[in-house]
C-alpha cells in the first residue's frame, strides 16, 4: 500500500471511531482523531476497546515514516470526505496542479532562505503546506481565515504535517501586525459589504470587490522587496473598480506577471482563474508578463513552471 493511502486508512479508521460512538459529524470527528494522533490523547467519553485500537492506529502511525507531502496529499482526501459531510463545496479546496505550480515559483525565488509566508484566505491551508513543503528551509507561516471550523481544520492538518503556524481568526480585511516575505492566496471574487474600518483609500472611494481591496491591504504586510502570488478569476480586471485598483497599484507595487490556467482545472462554467505575481515596489519599465497554460499534461505543466521560475527571477 502507498504511504498516502496507508495515512489516509490510518486517520479515516481513527475518525470513524469518534463518527460512531459519539455521533458526531464527520468533520469534527476528524478534529477529534487528529487531536487524538497528535497528543495521543483520546476522549474519555469512548469506550476502552475503542480507545485501544486508537492507540493501535497512532502506534502504526508513529512507527511508520511519513514525508509532510504524504501526510498532506492524505488530508486532501480527508477532507474531501469531510466536506461532503459538512456540506462545505469542494471548489475551496485549490487545484493541486495550481498548489504545485505556486510552490515551485515560491520555492526557486526563495531558494536556501529562511522567510515568513502569509496565506490571506488560509482555508483548510492546503496551498499554504504545498509551498511550505516544497521549501528547502523551513518557512513561519501565517493565515487568516473567518471561518471558525476551517480555522480547527488549518490548525489541526498543520499540527500533523509538523509544520507550525500561526492563524490569525479574523475577516481578511481587518489589519494585521505581522510582516512577511510573501504572500499568497486563492481569492474568491465577491462584493463586501458596507462598514469596513476605515483606513483603505480604495474603501472610500467606492471599490468593493474582495481581491482588489485585499491584495491592496496586504501590500503593507510585506517586507522590503516582499512579493505577492494571488490566485483570481479570470475576471479579475473587468470588475467595477478596476481602473482605481490599478491607479493605486502603480503607486505601490508593480504586477510582474499574469499566468491564466486552464479552465479544465475548474468547475464547468466558472470563468477560470489566473496566476497573479507581483512585488510590492514600483519597477520602472516593467512590462507584465502574460501567459496561458492550455492544457494540463505532464510536459506542459513542466514548461509552465520554467516560464514561472523565470518571471520570479526577473526582479
Amino acid at each position: 500500500m502507498k504511504k498516502v493511502d496507508l495515512y489516509y486508512d490510518l486517520i479515516d479508521r481513527a475518525t470513524m471511531i469518534y463518527y460512531r460512538n459519539l455521533k458526531t459529524d464527520y468533520l469534527d470527528s476528524l478534529l477529534l482523531a487528529a487531536y487524538g494522533v497528535i497528543h495521543e490523547d483520546f476522549d474519555d467519553r469512548l469506550a476502552a476497546e475503542d480507545i485501544k485500537e486508537l492507540e493501535e492506529i497512532c502506534q502504526q502511525i508513529y512507527s511508520t515514516e511519513f514525508l509532510n507531502e504524504e501526510v498532506r496529499l492524505a488530508s486532501q482526501l480527508l477532507i474531501v470526505k469531510a466536506f461532503k459531510h459538512a456540506g462545505y463545496p469542494l471548489d475551496l479546496m485549490t487545484p493541486d496542479a495550481v498548489n504545485y505550480l505556486i510552490a515551485a515559483a515560491v520555492s526557486h525565488r526563495f531558494r536556501h532562505k529562511k522567510i515568513a509566508i502569509l496565506d490571506t484566505a488560509l482555508g483548510t491551508g492546503n496551498m499554504l503546506q504545498a509551498v511550505c513543503n516544497q521549501m528547502d528551509i523551513d518557512p513561519d507561516l501565517y493565515g487568516i481565515e473567518s471561518d471558525w471550523r476551517l480555522v480547527q481544520l488549518a490548525r489541526a492538518l498543520s499540527n500533523l504535517q509538523g509544520n507550525a503556524i500561526i492563524i490569525y481568526y479574523q475577516d481578511a480585511l481587518k489589519d494585521l501586525i505581522e510582516k512577511v516575505d510573501l504572500a499568497i492566496g486563492d481569492l474568491d471574487g465577491y462584493e463586501v459589504g458596507e462598514g469596513l474600518p476605515a483606513g483603505s483609500e480604495l474603501y472610500a472611494q467606492g471599490v468593493r470587490y474582495l481581491p482588489y481591496l485585499v491584495i491592496d491591504a496586504r501590500l503593507k504586510n510585506l517586507r522590503k522587496k516582499g512579493m505577492f502570488i494571488y490566485l483570481v478569476d479570470n475576471d479579475f480586471f473587468s470588475q467595477p473598480g478596476a481602473r482605481l485598483f490599478q491607479e493605486e497599484m502603480r503607486k505601490k507595487a508593480t504586477l510582474l506577471g499574469v499566468v491564466t490556467l486552464p479552465k479544465a482545472m475548474f468547475k464547468s462554467g466558472h470563468p477560470g482563474k489566473s496566476i497573479f505575481i507581483g512585488v510590492n515596489e514600483p519597477v520602472k519599465n516593467h512590462q507584465t508578463v502574460i501567459m496561458t497554460i492550455n492544457d494540463t499534461d505532464k510536459d506542459t505543466l513542466a514548461t509552465a513552471v520554467e516560464n514561472i521560475t523565470r518571471l520570479v527571477d526577473t526582479f
